[in-house]
């Protein structure tokens, strides 16, 4: 039989010995409820969006709700013990099968939110782009998000460059408009500095107009300097320009597919068949290849170009050897 001291002291030792058993069962119980894998029906990947005024109680109560985590007393507790409560950053997140709630709720800290593209198509309208921006996903836009561009021109056509642009999930379709009207500000900059001296454009805007009709015209990238040589050599000329595409976007809605004779000479400043110069606006959103295409013409003497029908172009610079171009190709469709 033990002496009264030694029994004391193994009482303490089992007593001990018990308490890190049981922390240690505690801890991994711990672990786990705090790691276990976030459970989603069908594997697939859902969204939490997360409020400026979202309170850490009320996040854990949305994730309980989901069966992504079990007491919320515990969770709202431990984002609380390490001060997360007042990080949560607002936002929406995308969560995946397999993610603990932990690792969700430092995501949220970090403000890791849910990233979409939307890309604005070289040569389309400003009402094509509004029409692509109505179903964009997660992006909150209003047809009066337009109405903030900073411009002093009459059509929002050249005003936003045809990009793809990256954007957090719930941000605003006035802050997409604003990145990509600022892009086309920075590129048409760049572009009018390191223009050919030779244009015989007065302003950077004037460059854009040209661009735009550059976007239109040419289906073939390798043409578009060439075809910017025609506009120049036209427009120095005091030439009328005759483009398609300008008589295309004053048709509006009214355009069905091919341009007939009565159209081409429809009473529009936009009709570069009827009116010398460049039209008073773009006529379509651009693309970087189109501005340094308009800012660096192929030098050469055409005059005037025919499509082939193949997505191709044949130039010349006689207007015979045109005429006879045009029976060529005609006959051919």
């Amino acid at each position: 039989m033990l002496p009264q001291g030694r029994r004391h002291i193994s009482i303490i030792i089992y007593g001990l010995a018990l308490l890190g058993v049981m922390a240690t069962l505690f801890g991994l119980e711990l672990y786990r409820i705090i790691y276990r894998p976030i459970s989603i029906q069908n594997n697939e990947s859902v969204i939490i969006r997360v409020e400026k005024s979202t309170t850490a109680q009320a996040l854990v109560r949305t994730m309980h709700a989901q069966g992504w985590v079990g007491s919320v007393r515990l969770w709202t507790y431990l984002i609380r013990l390490e001060g997360l409560s007042t990080k949560l950053r607002s936002g929406i997140y995308q969560v995946q099968a397999g993610e603990s709630a932990q690792h969700l709720l430092q995501r949220i800290v970090a403000g890791d939110v849910l990233h979409k593209s939307f890309m604005i198509r070289p040569g389309t309208t400003a009402s094509q782009i509004s029409q692509d921006l109505q179903t964009a996903p997660y992006l909150d836009y209003q047809a009066s998000d337009w109405s903030d561009l900073d411009s002093q021109h009459s059509a929002p056509e050249g005003l936003l460059l045809a990009d793809t642009y990256v954007y957090d999930a719930g941000s605003s379709g006035q802050t997409l408009l604003r990145r990509a009207h600022k892009q086309l500000e920075n590129v048409l900059t760049q572009a009018w500095q390191n223009r050919n001296p030779a244009l015989p454009y007065q302003n950077p805007y004037e460059l854009l107009i040209a661009a735009s009709i550059l976007e239109k015209e040419a289906a073939l990238p390798a043409e578009r300097r060439l075809i910017s040589g025609v506009i120049m050599n036209r427009l120095k000329i005091h030439m009328v320009l005759q483009m398609d595409p300008t008589v295309i976007y004053a048709l509006g809605d009214g355009y069905a597919g091919k341009l007939t004779h009565q159209q081409m000479m429809v009473d529009s400043p936009y009709n570069t068949y009827r009116y010398k110069g460049l039209p008073p606006t773009p006529i379509a959103m651009v693309s970087i290849d189109a501005i340094d295409a308009a800012s660096h013409p192929e030098i050469s003497a055409y005059l005037y170009f025919v499509a082939k029908g193949d997505g191709t172009h044949v130039f010349h610079t006689k207007y015979a050897e045109h005429l006879e171009a045009i029976k060529q190709y005609m006959r051919k469709k």
